[in-house]
């Protein structure tokens, strides 16, 4: 009888706790899942902080955080997470009553663009383990990740054309007298520009940079349509890339640009366009525009684009369609802006292995073949 007695009691006592725990297991918790920097280069190592308290005087015996991941952020330790279409990650610890824990994650930023926890998946449950208890936390926490830096020597072709036009359109308003600033020598530099004062100062070769009366900026079209019926992203990633690093180079050498994409914000879901830049205090600016730009989206046509802002670049300007896309839509309308800027560039990023395509005889002296490694499996 009294063996009876003792089981009810207990029975009634673990109802009892279940019972309180289900009304005040997730009290005065909070979780949060943020990242250790709002804004990150192309393949830096940054941390991803989780942040748990358990601010009441009930024990948890057991806490699971669980969040999702884009795959674009690459674990460095890949325990207690699953990948798929994205990465889940799931961490597992124990909270005393009024405690704290704070764990941080190394991942490194393998791929361009805007990324946000928005929840954050939390259970627990009673001392005696009978239930599980879940809530969703909502979350906010966003990184923002800078396109890819294309290494120098990869542009060196690009930017000696470009340098080659503008330069040689501006020498005849160019003031000999008027000095605007010194920068590294570049190969297309003529030996007497060099600054031998600055030269053996910087233990490199330096050069002056003497004032124009009329300034030539480089207006670039980037189009972000897909080139192939897979709708693959790989060659447009890599055209964002290079927009990016040759304005980057650009403002170093004192050139200004601005540039006009077809790509839609991943935040606002207008057109990126970015204003005039014409020094390195611009970069940041852009490399956040061209960061946030979300191909999934979709794209404004080509055609477009240029009718609507065409209009906005001088007739002097420079211009530089960078487009992976060259079929028989694109070209026409290439050949259309070209008769409109003569000064006309057309980069075209393709892979080692593709064949070359079928370029007008007016556009030939216009093209620009840019290789990159890799396919679109």
């Amino acid at each position: 009888m009294k063996l009876i007695v003792f089981l009810i009691l207990l029975a009634i006592l673990a109802i009892a706790e279940l019972i309180y725990y289900r009304s005040h297991a997730l009290d005065d918790l909070t979780l949060d899942v943020s990242f250790s920097k709002p804004v990150a280069a192309f393949g830096e190592v940054i941390e991803v902080i989780e942040v748990a308290e358990n601010n009441k005087k009930l024990p948890l015996p057991f806490v699971i955080l669980k969040f999702e991941s884009p795959t674009s952020l690459i674990f460095l330790d890949m325990t207690n997470s699953t990948l798929s279409d994205l990465v889940y990650r799931e961490d597992m610890l124990t909270m005393k009553p009024n405690s704290r824990h704070t764990r941080r994650i190394k991942v490194k930023c393998a791929k361009r663009g805007y990324y946000s926890f928005v929840r954050v998946n939390l259970t627990t449950s009673d001392v005696l383990l009978m239930e599980k208890i879940t809530r969703t936390f909502a979350n906010d926490a966003s990184i923002t990740i800078l396109p890819e830096l294309i290494p120098l020597p990869d542009m060196q072709t690009l930017l000696s054309i470009t340098f080659s036009d503008v330069i040689q359109r501006r020498t005849l308003l160019t003031d000999p007298f008027s000095f605007s600033g010194i920068r590294e020598y570049q190969p297309w530099d003529p030996m007497r520009s060099i600054n031998w004062t600055a030269t053996a100062k910087a233990g490199d070769f330096m050069v002056n940079q003497n004032a124009s009366t009329s300034t030539r900026q480089v207006s670039i079209f980037l189009n972000l349509e897909f080139y192939n019926s897979k709708e693959s992203q790989a060659l447009l990633e890599k055209a964002i890339s290079l927009a990016y690093s040759y304005t980057y180079e650009l403002n170093s050498l004192g050139i200004p640009s601005q540039i006009f994409t077809n790509g839609k914000d991943a935040i606002t879901g207008s057109t990126v366009i970015d204003a005039l830049a014409a020094d390195d205090s611009d970069n940041f600016r852009r490399g956040l525009a061209l960061a946030r730009i979300d191909i999934a989206s979709g794209v404004i046509p080509f055609a477009e684009l240029v009718d609507e802002f065409l209009p906005s670049t001088g007739a002097n300007d420079y211009i530089v369609v960078i487009s992976p896309k060259y079929d028989t839509i694109f070209r026409p309308i290439l050949l259309s802006l070209k008769r409109k800027r003569p000064s006309l560039l057309w980069v075209w990023p393709c892979y080692h292995t593709t064949a070359m395509p079928e370029i007008e005889t007016e556009l030939r002296s216009n093209f620009m073949r840019w290789e990159v490694k890799g396919n679109d499996r």
